[in-house]
């Protein structure tokens, strides 16, 4: 009776695995072309505040500030603004980013306006002979709506004169096309 139950056993293992491997039935193409096709590569979330971290050289120092997009935040001689804060949703890689301006009143260069990401730090940096600026990422209520990106059709040298109300997508879309 043991060998029997045994051998019982072991043929339903088999025919279990057999039909993980076992090819799926056909879906109804007419179905599939009810359901929206979403890229969840090009899927972000808009985020109420911005984590920023500013790294002092001189003192050997970390600072944190919680800016509100729409906001800015004194450091010393620099001036950090955010303009967007988001994120990627849970089921894509994570990633957070932010559009970020940072002036400095001691020293008379044009202001850094860029996306800085958290998982590519090196995509935009803010060059600075005192301070080191990057984003620790986004925090607040993650808003239900989605920023889905696309790739741009028009270079982004014809798009530099240009001003509309999507500028930071648009800009969006060009630093994430620069980092692949």
């Amino acid at each position: 009776m043991k060998k029997f139950l045994l051998a019982l056993s072991m043929c339903s293992f088999f025919l279990v695995e057999m039909n993980a491997y076992a090819d799926p039935p056909a879906a109804n193409t007419s179905d599939l072309n009810k359901q929206p096709v979403t890229h969840v590569d090009n899927t972000w979330y808009s985020q109420p505040k911005a984590e920023i971290r500013i790294l002092n050289k001189l003192e050997s120092s970390v600072t944190n500030l919680t800016i509100p997009v729409g906001g800015s935040a004194q450091y010393k001689t620099l001036t950090v603004a955010v303009k967007k804060c988001i994120v990627r949703p849970i089921t894509a890689s994570p990633d957070s980013a932010a559009f970020v301006t940072v002036t400095d009143s001691q020293l008379p260069t044009n202001p850094f306006a860029a996306w800085i990401f958290v998982a590519e730090p090196g995509a935009s940096v803010f060059e600075h002979p005192l301070y080191n600026v990057s984003i620790v990422g986004c925090t607040g209520e993650v808003d239900k709506n989605p920023i889905v990106t696309k790739p741009s059709s028009t270079p982004a040298t014809e798009q530099k004169g240009q001003s509309s109300p999507n500028d930071l997508e648009q800009s969006l879309e060009r630093s994430i096309q620069s980092q692949h």
